[in-house]
């Protein structure tokens, strides 16, 4: 009885501790790959679902750079799903990238042998033979795989490397300029493209793919370096290669007549053309007009200092640490160190900055930019001319909803977005806003919000900020952290799980469904395939929504890695990324960068989506596959993801698709991305409008 006791109280102590071991899901959130595997492999050989485990340990075992040991647990798998095409086709994937061609063939023909015309069994032929040098082959299977994703960039841009290895020049162009329709941000598609026109002697359409570049990846070495190089080849001039949009007479909304029908608002202070972190861009000239004609007032003393004729054009130069005022003769009518404003004549009037090549700032460089409200100009010492938009909230949003979604979007969309554009205003508003320093309210980037001004303003859009006027989302009574992104990628992840962004109730991981249905967190296995797949969201909307945004790819050399990485951490040849925590989204919320000298983990998601590679990654929705040489040296990356944005919050692409899909109305698609929030509308006050201290 004694010895009973002693067995049956050692099985207590057993099923404890087995109950308080983590669960092999919860170790693979947690970046705990080898750990995770290990449980998936103990959980496979005590239960009846051993294939789907030895899958999940598989998945992490290759997360972890084990691929022989994936390989192994897949092979392991299969012998309870022996006719799975998916799981011989990703066991030929681990193959090819260990450089087992003979493998990773045998796998996919069997895979395709299952289930014919796999599309990523396709790809995966194409790869292998492309490796054997067996150009006919190749080229069936991409017009195969690119038969099966036609809307996807990934296979336009593979069958341009295909097709450059093969010294096919000009079906690589083609190949190039179709990913590049398909995904004018694909900068990987822009490079290779320029140097074939370079190669052909087209230097001023090699000048101008070289500055598309550097549109998305400023400092490119690269494409700086060419530039340099072409400048003295161009038959053209720059202006002419890449002429600049023009405002040429006043915009005419019809049948809405936005400014009659909102009432007055409190005004705020926006940095006109500024970076990426929110700052006064380098503004060394500004050439500017007005179709109504402008008045130019000294700030702090009211003093006229000049009147500018209407359509007449200005400038204002940053000389000597002060802005000077310079008429269109060249008369220079006042060097200020203070604050100037710039108001239209009459109410209701813009302000048009014209674009000049003279400027530094891109922003007012490629493209002329119109302007509601006045513009106030003032010299930041060693910098340059700051540039502050005063205007009023609600005329304002006409220019951010159509910055920051499509108009041609279902409407019921357009006004979800306004809501929670104005939202956005009030919480970074608050206490002077997040840019106080700087000497506004918000900067009209990524940053905050995008605002393009009054020449972005269309018909759907301005109905939708009127109709919805002074409307903001609320939790309890107060402005609910209202954040957005273009597209989640089919899920949406907790604002608690991203470093740096608390804990709101509201701000959950979700699927992007519809919302009839419901989903569970997917796991590793169900990840890999649903990562480079193409499934159903709501924010997978074709004909309204790019696909690029959805789906997309990048394949990245090993030196070009290795030399982004180096940029800002000094780990040396680069031999491994590994992605570690991860959202129930599937978002990567840390990567550990393994390197010759050091390793570093990355753990901040902007910095996560900076590293890899010269261009942001969309997102940190991602799966990366490492391609190796037969002696285990690193080839390249090859990295598949989804969405585009830090996927908190709204999702604008799926806010699209609950709208024109189940006709959702603008409260239900809050409701849908923020459970739990309210809308209420707010009275503007009229008060002065006092700027935060620069």
């Amino acid at each position: 009885m004694r010895r009973l006791n002693l067995i049956l109280l050692f099985a207590v102590f057993q099923s404890a501790a087995y109950a308080a071991a983590p669960a092999p899901y919860d170790l693979y959130l947690k970046g705990d790959l080898l750990a995770a595997a290990s449980a998936y492999m103990s959980e496979a050989a005590s239960n009846q679902d051993g294939g789907r485990a030895f899958l999940n340990a598989a998945m992490c075992l290759r997360q972890a750079g084990r691929y022989h040991d994936a390989a192994g647990a897949m092979l392991k798998a299969l012998a309870f799903s022996p006719h799975d095409a998916d799981i011989y086709t990703e066991l030929g994937w681990l193959k090819f990238h260990q450089a087992d061609y003979d493998g990773a063939r045998m796998a996919f023909e069997t895979a395709i042998t299952i289930q014919e015309l796999h599309p990523r069994a396709e790809l995966g032929l194409a790869s292998v033979y492309s490796n054997l040098g067996d150009k006919e082959k190749t080229l069936a299977h991409l017009e195969k795989y690119r038969r099966l994703r036609p809307d996807f960039a990934g296979v336009d841009y593979i069958l341009a490397w295909n097709y450059m290895n093969f010294n096919m020049q000009k079906e690589a162009e083609d190949a190039l300029i179709e990913a590049l329709r398909k995904d004018p941000s694909f900068t990987e598609a822009r490079l290779p493209l320029a140097g074939i026109y370079a190669r052909q002697g087209k230097f001023n359409e090699a000048w101008n793919q070289y500055y598309r570049v550097l549109d998305y990846a400023p400092g490119h070495p690269v494409a700086s370096k060419m530039m340099k190089v072409l400048e003295g080849k161009l038959t053209k001039q720059p202006e002419e290669i890449r002429p600049p949009f023009r405002i040429t007479r006043p915009l005419v909304m019809a049948p809405l007549d936005a400014l009659a029908s909102l009432s007055d608002s409190v005004r705020i202070r926006v940095g006109i053309g500024s970076t990426n972190t929110g700052k006064q861009g380098r503004n060394n000239f500004l050439k500017f007009k007005s179709f109504e004609g402008l008045a130019v007032t000294g700030k702090a003393s009211g003093k006229v200092f000049a009147q500018i004729p209407p359509d007449e054009a200005w400038t204002a130069a940053y000389e000597d640490g002060k802005v000077a005022l310079k008429g269109r003769d060249g008369t220079v009518y006042g060097r200020f160190q203070g604050k100037i404003l710039l108001k239209p004549a009459k109410k209701g009037g813009s302000v048009v900055f014209e674009a000049s090549s003279k400027c530094s700032n891109p922003w007012f460089r490629g493209s002329d930019r119109q302007y509601r409200g006045y513009i106030e100009l003032y010299p930041i010492p060693g910098r340059g001319i700051g540039v502050v938009n005063v205007v009023e909230n609600e005329l304002y949003l006409l220019g951010v909803v159509p910055s920051e979604v499509a108009p041609q979007w279902p409407y019921e969309s357009l006004k979800a977005q306004a809501v929670i554009a104005r939202t956005q205003v009030l919480i970074r508003r608050a206490r002077g806003g997040v840019h106080k320093k700087d000497g506004y309210h918000l900067c009209d980037g990524e940053h905050c919000q995008a605002y393009n001004g009054m020449s972005a303003e269309a018909n759907t859009t301005s109905r939708a900020v009127v109709e919805t006027e002074g409307e903001i989302l609320t939790y309890h009574g107060r402005p609910a952290y209202s954040f957005y992104h273009a597209n989640c990628g089919g899920w949406t992840q907790a604002s608690k799980e991203v470093t740096g962004w608390g804990d709101s109730p509201y701000l959950v991981t979700k699927p992007d469904i519809a919302p009839s249905k419901s989903e569970s967190p997917l796991d590793p296995w169900a990840f890999q395939l649903w990562i480079t797949g193409n499934p159903q969201a709501n924010c997978n909307y074709p004909g309204r929504v790019r696909s690029s945004e959805f789906r997309w790819m990048k394949i990245i050399r090993q030196k070009d890695m290795t030399f982004r990485v180096n940029r800002d951490y000094d780990v040396g040849e680069l031999l491994d990324v590994i992605p570690l925590r991860r959202s129930p989204s599937g978002n990567v919320n840390s990567i550990k960068l393994v390197g010759r000298k050091r390793s570093v983990t990355v753990t901040k998601e902007h910095l996560i989506r900076n590293i890899l590679g010269f261009t942001s990654l969309k997102s940190t929705l991602f799966e990366i596959e490492i391609n190796r040489f037969k002696n285990g040296r690193v080839r390249n990356y090859w990295i598949y993801g989804g969405g585009w944005g830090h996927a908190i919050g709204m999702c604008q692409s799926g806010a699209a698709g609950l709208a024109g899909k189940f006709g959702r109305n603008y409260r239900e698609i809050l409701d849908f991305y923020f459970p739990g929030t309210d809308i209420r509308r707010i009275k503007y006050v009229k008060m002065p409008a006092k700027p935060p201290a620069p």
